[in-house]
């Protein structure tokens, strides 16, 4: 009995340890800020952190390779001559495009959808167009969406871990000037 007990010691131990080491490495990752327009893929764990109102941020993981990428854009459709990842319709396709170039393959990506905030003074449902093309490509490239925090009247500040692919969104009924490029 003694030999089982000290065995299951030595394996909570062990468990122990190993959270503590996955922990250990969490924090002494690197942090980068992904401004509006911008899309970051990379098998390197690190946080990615943005701030949203009415954008959308597109955050995907590869559950085998254990690495992700985001995008991070303004409006839902590209305008006439300007492909750039500001727009939806161009950043969430180039994004999984991305993490294909890195190894993954489309049935093992998992999603996570943040934004399209409204601001109730202003009429431009732009937010809502915005989580709308966001869902409606992550769909049709069969991708599962596992987070959708998207609407209401308040801002998001999101931080996507890709080494884990856990996204932390923290809701604020007002955005700092502290809360930009940090």
């Amino acid at each position: 009995m003694s030999e089982y007990r000290n065995g299951s010691e030595t394996a909570r131990n062990a468990a122990r340890d190993a959270r503590s080491e996955a922990t250990d490495n969490s924090s002494e990752m690197e942090s980068y800020y992904l401004q509006p327009g911008y899309i970051y893929a990379s098998h390197e764990g690190i946080f990615l952190n943005t701030v949203l109102g009415s954008c959308v941020a597109v955050a995907i993981w590869d559950c085998r390779n254990m690495f992700g990428g985001m995008c991070h854009f303004i409006y839902p459709y590209q305008e006439k001559n300007a492909r750039n990842a500001r727009y939806g319709d161009v950043a969430v396709p180039y994004l999984i495009r991305l993490m294909q170039e890195l190894g993954s393959r489309r049935h093992e990506l998992k999603a996570h959808v943040a934004g399209g905030g409204t601001n109730p003074e202003l009429s431009s449902g732009v937010g809502e167009r915005n989580s709308r093309i966001a869902e409606e490509l992550l769909r049709r490239q069969n991708i599962e969406i596992v987070t959708r925090d998207v609407g209401g009247e308040t801002g998001k500040k999101i931080s996507f871990n890709t080494q884990t692919g856990e996204l932390l969104v923290y809701t604020t009924s007002r955005i700092r000037e502290a809360d930009w490029y940090r």
